[in-house]
């Protein structure tokens, strides 16, 4: 068997599944949804879709080639490559606007500690302190911060807000 022959048995099922893996963690990421394994998933097999990509072009090499004599062919890898190229030269500035804004303003009050909240609830640090340890989270400290307590993902933090309110 050659060699061509074998990575033609490899390469167009492993563009696929990579492209899967990176694909479906990708937009779960893009919606906030993420964990330690689909981020290493996400990272890892990107690296080997390129990998599978690769093998793919080599044995694809002459109907890839042909796609450079189409115009629409073209325009469209080349605007992918310099957008590509775009987001890693293009200066970032500060980062502002996109996303939802009450994602961002949960995710800031959980950086802030329980004593700094408390007055927004009419409470001490102490009582609002007191008052998550009944709710179940058992190491809040005036001086925990609701990420400290819930984590960051919007859920929990969303969850221990609503105990603070109630």
């Amino acid at each position: 068997m050659s060699t061509i022959s074998t990575l033609r048995k490899f390469a167009t099922p492993l563009t696929v599944g990579t492209f899967l893996v990176t694909g479906v963690t990708g937009t779960l990421w893009y919606f906030h949804i993420v964990t330690d394994i689909g981020r290493w998933l996400h990272e890892i097999i990107g690296l080997a879709m390129m990998i599978a990509v690769g093998l793919h072009l080599v044995i694809n090499w002459r109907a890839f080639l042909n796609y450079f004599k189409r115009p629409v062919a073209l325009v469209v890898m080349i605007g992918f490559l310099a957008l590509t190229i775009g987001g890693y030269v293009m200066p970032e500035g500060e980062q502002s606007g996109g996303g939802r804004p009450g994602l961002a303003a949960v995710q800031l009050l959980g950086t802030k500690d329980l004593a700094t909240l408390a007055p927004v609830f009419d409470m001490t640090g102490d009582d609002l302190a007191a008052k998550m340890v009944v709710a179940g989270y058992a190491n809040a400290q005036a001086t925990s911060t609701v990420i400290d307590l819930a984590g960051a993902q919007p859920n929990a933090l969303l969850n221990a807000l609503e105990v603070m309110a109630k």
